[in-house]
């Protein structure tokens, strides 16, 4: 049994890069199939969808992108978001095949602020129930709400066990567990630990030269960033001449102005990377102050930066790299520490590092406008999570190893990983002056299917800025033969599809009905009254569209095409602003 989870980045865009690259060459009719198509060439008995961002009132109309909440032989199960100032946004979706499902729910977390985001959807599957979640990013909504969804998530789950369920929990956890789990550049550097290190050990310890610049200019930097100030930029650019109005940190050092940072389009994140004070959040649960950052923690590449630029002191890339390799994640980074928490207390296993414990460069996100997918530059921050209990039952799957693309290559190393996000170099960068996702050929969109395997699954980078993981599972823990309790309120809420598809069907029905047989009907019952049956009045619709016939049968009515539609290349992609 396999099952998939894939933050997509928006479902409407997804499925028309679907059908664009697998629908055309299909002889099958409805729509809906080629998602079928899809599904089955993955292998997918359940896949769970974060961030599909289709708005409740879009499913089961036209509009609905490529029927995709009726995919044949699917049981499909929806959390929308119905937040009106966020309406559009968010959104899960499990798809599970028919048989295989009891029960669903698509607002587990019993708090209508959150459940109404349409970030989780709970899927009953008799001997274990799956979380599929898209949890708040650290730049999109306050620490608080974050931990507040975290903390009721953790609630919901622990109240299944109490049920007999086992769990698993998929999904985008907008979390980056451990060091390996981010580009080596983004890992962070404790300023003040290494300051006192230095000035404890100066008179007897040899320290590595990087270690001595940071602690002889940083005092430095501080004076500098004292004098922060986000400025208006404009910029141009080169292939259109098209000018947009851009944001920048200005820092000032001995009369001269100094830049940090890339140009932004909002001045708040201008100096995210920036501020180095230690700060809390207010627990709304138990009302607490928590610790959220400590003083003077900083990632590699902003030391490298401030280090350049104010002090004039240049390391090159190697290193670092070896910076990079010493330095670690955030003590203090309460998401983190929640991930901690259910791995130790609740006994979750995070799958992927069951089986590939030392594997570098394994990211599951990468940001789009500046093509790091290309450069591997990611993130791991997508997960599938099983009990303890369930472990016995995970499968590492028919694969020697993680993809590699080459056989000359450590499958744990990062030039392998390399090789697996771009296809080995055949996924290409978007220009920068524009133009949109340069689609790879056939060929290179088909390295995304293979083996089933406990994992990752490289889907192409113009279907989304994530990446598939998946987890494969014996048969054992698995039942085919359910029968989905469609009585039940809560699974009925979570196929809204199914309801407004019956009341689309009744109408259909009604209209339907063949005329002839309405005028018996209507006939029979004013002979009942004596009364004539009045002639249908003929309304203007009625008369202009005889008026239409008459002109198309005597070859004088020319039908206007209706414009195509086109779809833009460029996929919209999640901020990618994590904390250090």
């Amino acid at each position: 049994m396999l099952i998939i989870s894939w933050n997509v980045a928006g479902l409407s865009t997804t499925v028309n890069r679907i059908n664009e690259s697998y629908g055309k060459s299909s002889s099958k009719k409805k729509p809906s199939l080629v998602l079928q198509d899809y599904f089955s060439r993955h292998n997918a008995d359940i896949l769970c969808i974060q961030e599909h961002k289709i708005p409740l009132s879009q499913l089961s109309c036209r509009s609905e992108p490529l029927g995709c909440s009726s995919v044949e032989g699917y049981e499909s199960f929806w959390s929308c978001c119905v937040d009106e100032k966020k309406r559009g946004l968010n959104g899960v979706v499990t798809y599970a095949k028919k048989g295989c499902t009891l029960a669903a729910n698509g607002s587990p977390l019993g708090s209508p602020d959150l459940d109404e985001q349409g970030r989780c959807v709970m899927t009953d599957h008799r001997k274990f129930v799956i979380f599929n979640v898209y949890v708040p990013a650290s730049s999109g909504q306050p620490l608080s709400y974050k931990m507040k969804f975290l903390n009721a998530l953790r609630r919901a789950m622990n109240d299944q066990r109490k049920k007999g369920k086992e769990v698993i929990l998929v999904g985008d956890l907008n979390i980056a567990h451990a060091k390996l789990d981010k580009f080596w550049s983004d890992r962070v550097l404790f300023i003040d630990d290494i300051q006192r290190e230095v000035a404890n050990g100066l008179e007897n310890g040899s320290f590595p030269k990087w270690k001595l610049d940071i602690a002889k200019t940083w005092p430095k930097v501080e004076a500098a960033l004292k004098t922060k100030e986000i400025v208006p930029i404009q910029t141009t650019n080169s292939l259109t001449n098209r000018k947009y109005n851009k944001y920048r940190l200005m820092v000032k050092v001995d009369d001269r102005k100094i830049y940090l940072g890339p140009h932004e389009s909002d001045p708040k994140y201008c100096a995210y990377c920036y501020n180095f004070d230690s700060w809390s959040y207010i627990c709304s649960d138990t009302g607490e102050s928590i610790l959220a950052a400590e003083d003077n923690v900083a990632c590699v590449s902003v030391v490298t930066e401030l280090l350049l630029k104010i002090a004039g002191i240049r390391w090159d890339e190697s290193t670092q790299r070896m910076i990079g390799n010493e330095a670690g994640a955030s003590r203090f980074d309460p998401p983190r520490k929640w991930l901690n928490e259910i791995i130790s207390e609740e006994g979750m296993v995070d799958t992927f590092r069951h089986y590939y414990p030392e594997a570098e460069g394994r990211y599951t996100c990468w940001c789009q406008f500046t093509n790091r997918r290309y450069e591997n530059e990611g993130v791991r921050i997508d997960y599938t999570l099983v009990d303890q209990s369930l472990l016995k039952y995970v499968l590492k799957g028919n694969v020697e190893s993680l993809r590699v693309c080459s056989d000359q290559e450590d499958p744990n190393s990062e030039a392998a990983a390399f090789l697996a996000a771009t296809a080995n170099g055949r996924f290409q960068p978007v220009s920068f002056e524009g133009g949109g996702i340069i689609e790879a050929s056939l060929a290179t969109l088909d390295t995304q299917f293979g083996t089933p395997h406990t994992g990752m699954i490289y889907t192409p980078p113009s279907f989304s800025d994530h990446i598939g993981v998946s987890l494969l599972l014996d048969d054992a823990c698995f039942s085919a033969d359910l029968t989905l309790n469609e009585t039940d309120s809560a699974t009925r809420k979570a196929q809204p599809h199914k309801a407004q598809k019956s009341i689309a069907s009744f109408f259909a029905t009604a209209s339907a009905q063949p005329s002839n047989q309405k005028a018996s009907s209507a006939s029979s019952e004013q002979k009942k009254l004596n009364k004539p049956v009045p002639q249908k009045r003929q309304g203007m619709q009625s008369f202009f569209s005889a008026k239409s016939t008459n002109k198309r049968s005597s070859g004088h009515f020319i039908q206007a095409k209706r414009p195509k539609l086109t779809t833009q290349n460029k996929k919209p992609s999640v901020l990618n602003h994590f904390p250090p």
